[in-house]
């Protein structure tokens, strides 16, 4: 095997692949990336842990095809600290691979390329085509509340749908519930699929949607979509994602998600909207008091004000008010302030609305302007 690749090249394909290889793995192989080469002009690189795989493709001067399996780790840091320039690749006896840059002279050792697992093909699946600062806005509204307790597959993870001009990611940590929709741009053609993505997917998905996202040629008819659109399929119980030539897969969760809309309360009577901002600080501040374990604040909800208070004997005390749009009756309830902060920070609206029914129901925050694509759900605590 033997290849010329610039190092811009080498380390944009090396970024999108090597983190995720698994380096704790039982499995020595899976520490590796693959390198193989499709033809003379395309070097292709790929990385596993069996859960999650990606591949990402980049020109290259093949001179002799292969392939081999080299540590993710150890080649990414040597080829991020090559000079600028062409790197010049040779594998020479024993899987052994050279390394030349200017007058840089690295040998790592290698594995055969034949021994690295096979990643999952999507076959003939049909893929949708969104925007990608949609599914970046998705995840970030949601991600926060997805359960991190792997024990709870059907919590660990988003669900994530397209249904015709609608795409919705959910989740939930079965102390509070995030849903986010984005109407599909016109011109796209509508979305079919439903998964439930485990988080570390997510987290592989996010780092995919903020690759620069550059094609480094024209984009030609027939081509993936690239920069500002991701395609999404569902096929043989994985999730495919393909972004300017860089394909992630992810083995899905079988588990049934929970059936959200009979957690969304649907009939509150009690309206507040109040600016994000002041609230935020408000929550900040008076959590400094409050149960370092539960986290808990008290609202006194009045016409025109909304006070949070919290009691600590260990700490102190503290209360503070904040100005509101609000005429209906009194209502005192208790949150955790920490779930409350995650949802308003994911936010950037001005103003949002705060919706209560009584002190021991969910409450229900969305963007004061917005009643519709996002909502978020958060469980009463007795304080």
């Amino acid at each position: 095997m033997e290849f010329t690749i610039s190092k811009r090249h080498f380390l944009r394909a090396l970024h999108r692949t090597h983190a995720v290889a698994d380096r704790k793995n039982a499995m020595p192989i899976l520490s590796n990336i693959l390198l193989s080469t499709d033809d003379t002009a395309t070097l292709r690189f790929a990385a596993t842990d069996n859960y999650l795989g990606v591949s990402a493709t980049a020109p290259a001067e093949i001179r002799k095809g292969g392939s081999i399996a080299v540590s993710a780790k150890t080649l990414f840091e040597v080829v991020k600290n090559l000079p600028e320039g062409d790197v010049h690749w040779t594998v020479g006896p024993n899987h052994g691979a050279e390394i030349r840059a200017g007058k840089a002279r690295f040998r790592l050792p290698g594995m055969p390329g034949n021994d690295f697992p096979v990643l999952a093909d999507p076959g003939t699946a049909v893929f949708s085509t969104l925007d990608v600062d949609v599914v970046a806005d998705l995840i970030a509204k949601t991600s926060y509340s997805m359960s991190t307790d792997d024990t709870r597959p059907h919590l660990a993870g988003a669900l994530f749908e397209g249904e015709g001009g609608m795409v919705r990611m959910v989740t939930t940590d079965g102390h509070r519930l995030s849903k986010c929709e984005h109407k599909l741009r016109e011109g796209l053609p509508p979305a079919s699929f439903s998964m439930l993505v485990p988080n570390k997917g997510i987290s592989e998905l996010r780092r995919l949607l903020e690759s620069d996202g550059k094609a480094e040629r024209p984009g030609k008819a027939g081509d993936e979509p690239t920069a500002s659109v991701v395609s999404v399929a569902k096929h043989g119980g994985n999730a495919f994602f393909r972004r300017d030539g860089t394909q992630l897969s992810v083995r899905l969760a079988e588990d049934q998600f929970p059936p959200y809309n009979k957690v969304i309360p649907q009939h509150q009577d009690k309206r507040v909207v109040v600016s994000r901002a002041l609230l935020v600080e408000a929550l900040k501040r008076i959590s400094l008091v409050s149960n370092d374990k539960s986290g808990g604040v008290r609202w006194m909800v009045e016409p025109g004000s909304l006070r949070v208070m919290s009691e600590n004997p260990d700490v102190g005390e503290g209360s503070e008010e904040v100005d509101v749009d609000y005429a209906g009756p009194p209502l005192t309830i208790g949150f955790n302030a920490r779930y409350v902060l995650d949802v308003l920070n994911s936010l950037s609206d001005d103003e949002i609305a705060l919706e209560f029914a009584g002190d021991l129901d969910p409450g229900v925050i969305r963007p004061a302007n917005d009643t519709t694509l996002f909502v978020g759900v958060v469980m009463p605590m007795r304080i």
